[in-house]
């Protein structure tokens, strides 16, 4: 199973958009067998519409959408976890198979830790 965890320096990204990237962990037999950290990289912008500084889903300067499609092509995943994810980027997950798990916050670590021990 792979998981990919939004996150910001170690805990779980309050906004998948708006995360630093996703740090995907590759369990096994209830272990962690590998993890690396994928950046988001609409992060590094620093202007135009795909900005992330001080964008919400209001103003439309959201990337998750963006960040989604991004991950999707890097990657072959299973579970998503955020806290929050935008209706398109979540679509985007669920069409393809991959269970969005959102509305999670705190250390990933801790997280991690319980996720592993129930999905065995």
């Amino acid at each position: 199973m792979v998981v990919a965890i939004a996150s910001i320096d170690g805990e779980i990204s309050p906004h998948f958009g708006h995360s630093n990237g996703c740090t995907v962990y590759y369990i096994e037999n209830q272990q962690i067998t590998a993890e690396k950290f994928i950046e988001n990289p609409l992060m590094k912008l620093k202007e135009g519409p795909f900005c992330q500084l001080g964008g919400t889903h209001k103003n439309s300067g959201c990337s998750c959408r963006f960040f989604a499609a991004f991950l999707l092509h890097e990657i072959q995943i299973d579970v998503i976890v955020t806290g929050h994810i935008g209706g398109m980027a979540s679509q985007l997950f669920s069409q393809r198979g991959i269970k969005v798990i959102a509305s999670v916050k705190g250390k990933i670590d801790d997280y991690l830790q319980e996720y592993v021990a129930e999905a065995g």
